[in-house]
């Protein structure tokens, strides 16, 4: 029903990808903008637009080699007795880990050299009147940095980090010992001496392999077909869907399509256009389906949250998607995202109702943010699965509305004629007093007539 649909938005994914990798702030994804506002045009007809902003591209995922080799370097100080400083660098790494790639904090950005990018907005207003409410529909458009560890082996990737990062924590506790060593509080400080000096050569193959994590280099970076050029086209079909067929388009709906770029740098697309936009959004009439890596027949899903984000979207679009999976024949999943954030995060920390869509398998793979990301390995029949769980959520939040409709439209004459209930006391009380008034007046008259007698 929706295969044409489905195969244009494969045939863009070929075409962004025929140029390759499109890094954070490189030169690369300012080329992928200006072709997608260009795309946009020539196959929807509809005028893109493009919002700059300026951020640090490698201030997270895109430091963890770094890290690794800055680990591996600190145990020259270590080794020379200047075990303060080794503590110091390692508890630093320990902190730019957490703050900067586990929780997107962006406190250290100030560090790294700076770059600008781009957001694309799309928008179709409603087919006919005003609009009453406004749904996104938002993808990322960069790619990652190519993850060498899961391409060369998926199945050791996790424990090969692992390593390194226990590596820096232990060095956190063997530098702690050196120092204290030094004033004698341990019984055999010679036996304490030797184990500090030694241990830490344990830990070199795990800064070796943190050091060996990603690669910079763009011509083993992700070209980024499933993750993210997947959820860009669905979502510019969705559009171009409803702009053919205004019949379709729910009544009062504005649509909204967004390109985020710098979204491996740590939601820096999303966040930029919440932090600018803030000051107008409707939360109460805004709605937000983030799409990511439509990729994985038997893995579509409804993502609820983002724990390492300390987020949780919105039960309501959840459901909703969810029902829509399961209208397509797929395997109806509900997961929360495994490890860092997806571009529902900004969205949802500003209090706007938000769900992602995910069809990937959630675990490492040879072609998650690897060299392997290529259109050859997805299909125009997951595309075609997935443009209809986008469509029919986009219809399911018109109908929740409507359904809605009547019971509010009943609570505000409620309201009404609460208020003429009151009003009409009103005037019963209103004319109450006035009769006692009238019934009393004649007993206070001959008082006053006695006074003016005396």
């Amino acid at each position: 029903m929706y295969k044409k649909y489905a195969e244009e938005a494969m045939d863009l994914v070929k075409t962004i990808e025929a140029d390759g990798a499109r890094l954070p702030g490189s030169d690369e994804e300012k080329a992928a903008a200006k072709k997608l506002v260009a795309e946009i045009d020539s196959r929807t007809g509809l005028k893109a637009r493009t919002e700059s902003f300026v951020y640090a591209p490698e201030a997270s995922i895109g430091a963890i080699n770094k890290l690794g080799w800055v680990a591996a370097l600190l145990l020259i100080p270590y080794y020379m007795g200047a075990e303060i400083l080794a503590l110091v660098g390692y508890v630093a790494i320990m902190v730019f880990v957490v703050t900067q790639i586990v929780i997107y904090t962006g406190i250290w950005d100030f560090c790294f050299k700076k770059a600008k990018s781009d957001n694309i907005i799309t928008e179709l207003p409603p087919a006919k009147g005003d609009a009453e409410y406004t749904v996104y529909l938002g993808a990322h458009y960069d790619s990652s940095w190519c993850w060498k560890l899961a391409a060369k082996n998926p199945n050791t990737a996790i424990v090969k980090t692992a390593y390194g990062i226990i590596g820096a924590v232990a060095m956190i506790v063997m530098s702690l010992i050196a120092i204290i060593n030094r004033f004698g509080v341990f019984e055999e400080p010679e036996v304490v001496s030797v184990i500090t000096y030694v241990l830490p050569v344990a830990f070199i193959p795990g800064f070796f392999f943190v050091s060996h994590y990603l690669t910079q280099d763009k011509a083993e970076a992700s070209p980024g077909a499933m993750d993210n050029l997947s959820g860009i086209a669905l979502n510019l079909m969705v559009m171009k869907y409803f702009k053919e067929h205004p019949e379709e388009m729910p009544e009062g709906m504005k649509l909204v399509n967004i390109g985020f770029a710098a979204e491996e740098s740590g939601l820096k697309g999303s966040s930029a256009y919440v932090k600018r936009h803030k000051a107008e959004f409707d939360k109460d009439n805004m709605y937000v389906l983030n799409v990511d890596s439509i990729s994985d027949p038997g893995y579509f899903a409804a993502v609820k949250g983002d724990p390492w984000q300390f987020t949780r979207f919105d039960r309501g679009l959840i459901d909703m998607m969810k029902e829509a999976i399961g209208e397509t024949g797929e395997k109806v999943n509900e997961i929360v995202n495994p490890a860092g954030g997806c571009d529902s995060t900004p969205f949802c920390k500003a209090g706007i109702k938000t769900v992602t869509f995910a069809a990937q398998k959630p675990t490492i793979s040879d072609y998650y943010h690897t060299f392997n990301d290529v259109s050859d390995r997805l299909s125009t029949e997951v595309f075609e699965k997935g443009f209809q769980v986008i469509l029919n959520t986009v219809k399911k939040i018109a109908a929740s509305r409507k359904a809605q409709k009547p019971a509010a439209e009943f609570a505000a004459s409620e309201i009404v004629a609460g208020h003429g209930n009151e009003a009409a006391s009103e005037v019963a009380a209103a004319e109450v007093v006035s009769a006692a008034d009238t019934e009393i007046a004649p007993a206070v008259a001959p008082e006053t007539s006695a006074s003016e007698e005396e």
